[in-house]
């Protein structure tokens, strides 16, 4: 069963999940302020368990239309120039989000608050459609600190092909929002066991350094041209790269990160490293769809 209110098709779709929570609220809050900066439009979508009985009461149906009139209302008072459709479906939320935003620009999700887990953080909703949505996901745990604006857009990079859609959204977002744009290479070594002098050690740290920063260096070649507003920082450093990048998330306005990287298996749809960035960063991120997925 579904409904939905009429806007112009004119402009791009942000499609946002709507819930009862606090969760939900923050993830409205930061897709209008996005959909006003893009000129693109809401689609509201609140997704219903199946009932057990085979006829839908009229109550879960009248409820769901209060819950999108309310959260389309909400959009109206933060930006009144922001077209808004509405739609409520009963079945998994992950599976009617991901149908809704194919052509989408952005599926956003809310999260709820950080947990020792990463998967008990992210909800199985959060996870799923970072790992099917066809279209960049967006997962708001928390909202970016109020003039938090020291690392800009953070985008996680390590040299492989899975990265580079990352990186290039990173740009795109740095330049539409007028921010700088850090780049984070991390690497790590570890020598344990390895029976190796500190002479020995230090040698090849010196030599596994200077491959990561020519790495990161070729990742960003090339788009200083195509966006040469962006002041680019590139920080290359030994350290664990999900603590490295929650890290840099404290004064960031939005974390870009691929769907796999280099050290993914494969057919791992959501790397590791991604999947726990998810879980604990402190602004916003986004999950850009790595080449070469179905």
């Amino acid at each position: 069963m579904s409904m939905s209110s009429s806007a112009s098709a004119a402009h791009p779709v942000i499609v946002v999940g709507v819930g009862d929570d606090e969760a939900s609220e923050r993830a409205l809050q930061w897709a209008v302020d996005e959909a006003g900066r893009g000129s693109m439009s809401l689609h509201l979508l609140h997704a219903s368990p199946m009932p057990f009985r085979a006829s839908v009461t009229a109550e879960p149906a009248a409820g769901a239309r209060r819950l999108l009139d309310d959260a389309a209302q909400r959009v109206h008072d933060l930006d009144p120039q922001v077209e808004v459709t509405t739609a409520t479906e009963h079945g998994r939320a992950s599976v009617s989000l991901v149908d809704a935003a194919q052509g989408a620009e952005l599926l956003v999700v809310g999260s709820r608050a950080r947990s020792a887990f990463a998967s008990a953080v992210l909800g199985s909703t959060s996870l799923d459609v970072a790992v099917h949505a066809g279209c960049p996901v967006v997962v708001v745990r928390e909202l970016p600190a109020v003039g938090a604006t020291g690392a800009g857009v953070v985008v996680g990079s390590d040299g492989s092909p899975g990265s580079e859609p990352a990186v290039a959204e990173g740009f795109r977002q740095a330049d539409a929002r007028r921010l700088p744009l850090t780049v984070v290479h991390a690497w790590q070594l570890d020598f344990a066991g390895a029976g190796w002098t500190p002479e020995d050690s230090e040698r090849v740290r010196d030599e596994v350094a200077e491959q990561e920063r020519a790495l990161a260096a070729e990742a960003v070649s090339g788009w200083g041209e195509k966006y040469p507003d962006v002041e680019l920082r590139q920080v290359v450093l030994n350290a664990h790269p999900v603590e490295a990048l929650v890290d840099h998330s404290r004064d960031a306005e939005l974390v870009v990160v691929g769907s796999r990287g280099r050290g993914g298996f494969r057919g791992m749809l959501l790397g590791s490293v991604s999947r726990d960035v998810l879980g604990h960063a402190h602004c916003p991120v986004m999950v850009v769809r790595s080449a070469g997925r179905s």
